[in-house]
């Protein structure tokens, strides 16, 4: 099925995937073309157009068009349009046109026609037809109240945990 590959681990100065299924891409430059990967992993830009990859982590910009990504972390830019990912994370700007994400973490935040469940960053910027579920303040809460409950429901399993357990510890003659 990847009949179409100039990818090969002897030449990692690009890396172009068409109409094909590959486990890892790795190069200076990706570009991915109605393709899916497992990883793809790229030292400069990474592009993916119709395309699928689990991860996508960018030492550059990174431009997603029709794509869907479970994880993309970036050193640069990075533009969704009519693209999903569960997690973006970036050192420079997002931007998100007519898609959506459940997490973006980076200095600013921009939605136009896209949702994004919490978005963190600086400035947060919801354009026409964008949707944020939680911002920067209510992101921070809705951690810490999540983090307080997760922390007193491992305390009290614990203290329960502890109670069975020295329960059974046997009773010594000299305790008695």
């Amino acid at each position: 099925m990847d009949e179409h590959v100039n990818a090969t681990q002897g030449d990692p100065a690009g890396g172009e995937v068409r109409h094909g299924l590959i486990g890892m891409v790795r190069a200076d430059e990706v570009g991915m073309r109605q393709s899916a990967s497992w990883i793809a992993t790229a030292r400069g830009g990474a592009d993916l157009h119709q395309s699928a990859a689990v991860a996508l982590v960018s030492g550059g910009d990174t431009t997603m068009k029709m794509a869907a990504a479970v994880m993309v972390p970036t050193l640069g830019d990075a533009h969704l349009e009519k693209s999903g990912a569960q997690w973006v994370v970036a050192a420079g700007d997002i931007n998100i046109e007519k898609g959506g994400c459940a997490a973006a973490v980076a200095p600013t935040v921009k939605v136009d026609h896209g949702a994004v469940g919490v978005a963190l960053g600086w400035h947060v910027d919801v354009g026409e037809g964008g949707r944020v579920m939680f911002g920067p303040l209510a992101g921070a809460a809705f951690g810490i109240a999540f983090g307080i409950g997760a922390g007193l429901v491992m305390a009290i399993g614990a203290g329960y945990a502890a109670k069975k357990a020295l329960g059974r510890v046997p009773q010594l003659p000299w305790r008695s």
